[in-house]
Order: structure tokens, then C-alpha cells, then sequence
């Protein structure tokens, strides 16, 4: 009697061990939307400079380059810190990978901060997008409301960084 009980404990551990691979999902998917916005910053990149040379008007220059700039940039850190993001997934729960040292993931909770680093360039963005944005005249609202998320989120940053290096 002792025998199927062990078998079928070792058939439940197999499965468990086994389900780690359902991790490949969301491996696959942040990989290919990294890639879609590597292709969308490129094309975007190309339209720019295209215009740059070819189209733009005098009077809205400065204005223009930097806003386009810092949008295509931004595209791709977010393709960047998906990619990034991706490999960590694949490093932590599948198996390890021979990456450089600033590269590897060695726990959640740098996924975790590079995700709140993330969000905080992403509101950052869209905020000097509306600083830009002739038509808005209450920036002193927009900037209290772009403001209080990324100072909680850097608080958290702070916090969880320390924790992350109490324990380590």
C-alpha cells in the first residue's frame, strides 16, 4: 500500500514541478510585445528623421523634436524593461541563462522595481507630453496629479530596495 501513494505523490510532484512552463505564456508574450515596440520606435524613429529632414516647419522646431524625441525614446525603454522583464521571468522560473551581470534577475523583487521604474518614466512622459501641449493652461493640476504616483512609487522603490538589500 505504501507503494502507490508514493507513486502517486511522485506523479503529483512531477505535474507541479511541470507547471513552472505555463510561465512560457507570459515569457512569450512580453518578448513579442518588446519586439513590437522595438519595430514601432524604429518606424516612428524613420518618420521623424524623415520629417526632420524633409517637412518640418520653422516655427514649432524646438518644441516638436523634443516632445517626438522623447516619445520615440520612450517607446523603447518600455520595449527594453518588457524584453528585460521577459528574461527574468525565463531566469527565475525555467532555468538560468549566461547573461551579462547587469542583466541577470536573481529575485521578484527586481522584476518588481524595474516594473515601478517603469511606470514612473511612463507618467513622467506623459506628463511633459502635456507641459508641451499648447492648450492646457492648469498645469499646477496636472502636475499634482502626475506628481503624487510617482512620489508614492518612489517611496515604494525606496522601501522595497532597502528590505531587498536588508535581506540579502
Amino acid at each position: 500500500m505504501v507503494k502507490p501513494v508514493k507513486c502517486v505523490a511522485e506523479k503529483i510532484g512531477k505535474f507541479v514541478a511541470g507547471m513552472r512552463f505555463f510561465v512560457l505564456v507570459p515569457i512569450i508574450g512580453l518578448a513579442i510585445a518588446a519586439v513590437v515596440l522595438f519595430v514601432k520606435g524604429s518606424i516612428e524613429l524613420f518618420y521623424f528623421i524623415n520629417e526632420l529632414i524633409y517637412g518640418i516647419e520653422r516655427t514649432e522646431i524646438e518644441i516638436s523634436i523634443i516632445v517626438e524625441i522623447v516619445e520615440i525614446v520612450h517607446l523603447f525603454l518600455v520595449g527594453t524593461v518588457l524584453f528585460i522583464t521577459s528574461l527574468g521571468f525565463y531566469e527565475l522560473l525555467i532555468q538560468p541563462l549566461a547573461l551579462s551581470p547587469w542583466l541577470q534577475t536573481h529575485n521578484i523583487e527586481e522584476l518588481e522595481l524595474n516594473l515601478v521604474g517603469l511606470t514612473i518614466v511612463v507618467v513622467a512622459v506623459n506628463f511633459l507630453s502635456v507641459i508641451f501641449d499648447k492648450n492646457d493652461s492648469n498645469l499646477a493640476v496636472y502636475g499634482l496629479g502626475y506628481a503624487l504616483p510617482i512620489a508614492a512609487l518612489a517611496y515604494f522603490m525606496k522601501v522595497r530596495s532597502g528590505i531587498a538589500k536588508q535581506t540579502s
